[in-house]
């Protein structure tokens, strides 16, 4: 009986190390951080966006110049 007590503590001693580990690789997480990748990713977006807006205004001009019959 003592055998399957030390056994069923050495379990809950390792099951508690493990999810105080975890947290700990929680907090010290990089989650949060900018990347390269999600600049040029909003820079390319931002650079897109500028186009359709121009495309959009040359389709409007080019409208608005169509004589009227």
């Amino acid at each position: 009986m003592l055998q399957l007590q030390m056994m069923l503590l050495t379990a809950w001693w390792a099951a508690g190390d493990a999810v105080i580990s975890r947290i700990d690789t929680a907090r010290h997480d990089d989650r949060g951080e900018v990347t390269a990748t999600t600049a040029i990713i909003v820079i390319l977006v931002i650079a897109a966006i500028a186009a359709g807006t121009i495309i959009a205004t040359r389709i409007t001009d080019n409208a608005n110049n169509v004589p009227t019959p």
